[in-house]
């Protein structure tokens, strides 16, 4: 059983865009219990003050999410996710005009609303 490893000739736009994939993947399924060490760790440390404050600011702004969150264009612009986009060559193919005023009810499977591309 060989490992076989990808070609060094890759274009470095398709390294990128793998790179971002990477990265959702990482957030997607390790970002919250290494957010939750750290939180931890900081607990049982010199440093709880932080902790503390941190569940506080987390308690006072238990509502943001029901009420539209917190927008950030800085976040939003990041080259990672037009990486991420490129990954993925998918067409929109529009084949009738929707109605704005009425209410749909978009699904795709296999895997729901966590689908990546």
């Amino acid at each position: 059983m060989k490992i076989q490893f990808a070609p060094l000739n890759i274009p470095l736009g398709r390294r990128l865009q793998t790179a971002a994939v990477l990265q959702w993947v990482f957030s997607f399924l390790a970002l919250a219990q290494c957010c939750l060490a750290g939180y931890v760790l900081l607990c049982v440390s010199d440093w709880w003050v932080l902790a503390a404050l941190y569940a506080g600011w987390l308690y006072l702004d238990r509502d943001t999410p029901t009420s539209g969150g917190r927008r950030s264009e800085w976040l939003r612009n990041w080259s990672v996710w037009k990486h991420f986009r490129d990954y993925f060559p998918l067409n929109l193919i529009k084949t009738v005009d929707l109605d704005p005023g009425s209410n749909y009810i978009f699904g795709f499977h296999p895997h729901g609303v966590l689908v990546a591309g």
